[in-house]
């Protein structure tokens, strides 16, 4: 019965991922690029590229190259942050604004709209159980850690 309930599960942690690249490709958008343009509009502010990176647990190869890219087509800028001088933030152009409500911003609305539809009840619920699952996650895997060294 475990096992069942495990393979539901996996199965709809891979439909949603299924759903996101889906969804972007749609947009005509790459993952790297997606994941920038998607923190910058949920955050709603500039971001470094590593909190994009820490935000998707993603390399920061992939992360540099879309930056880039979106650099190069005028979809963002880079600019020196003022709490650390040696990173720069990833601020979106007039034309880069535009170019998110398009792409990411709709999937960010998307997902907003989704969580919003559950109750306050269930919002706290899914929370709590996103927040359980992974520290129980978290100390399954620091075993295996373990074992290695």
């Amino acid at each position: 019965m475990a096992s069942e309930k495990y393979e539901e599960y996996q199965s709809i942690q891979r439909k949603t991922d299924e759903e996101y690249r889906n969804a972007s490709g749609s947009l005509g958008i790459t993952g790297g690029v997606m994941m920038i343009i998607w923190s910058m509009s949920a955050f709603e502010r500039p971001c470094t590229q590593k909190e994009v990176c820490d935000d998707w647990c993603e390399n920061k190869q992939t992360i540099n190259s879309a930056a880039k890219k979106l650099e190069n087509e005028g979809i963002i800028e880079m600019i020196p942050s003022k709490e650390n001088f040696r990173e720069k933030l990833m601020v979106f152009t007039e034309k880069g604004s535009a170019f998110a409500e398009k792409t990411a911003g709709k999937l960010v609305k998307a997902e907003k709209a989704a969580f919003d539809r559950f109750t306050e009840e269930e919002q706290k619920e899914i929370l709590r159980l996103g927040r359980k699952h992974y520290e129980l996650l978290k100390e399954e895997f620091d075993k295996i850690k373990g074992e290695t060294k």
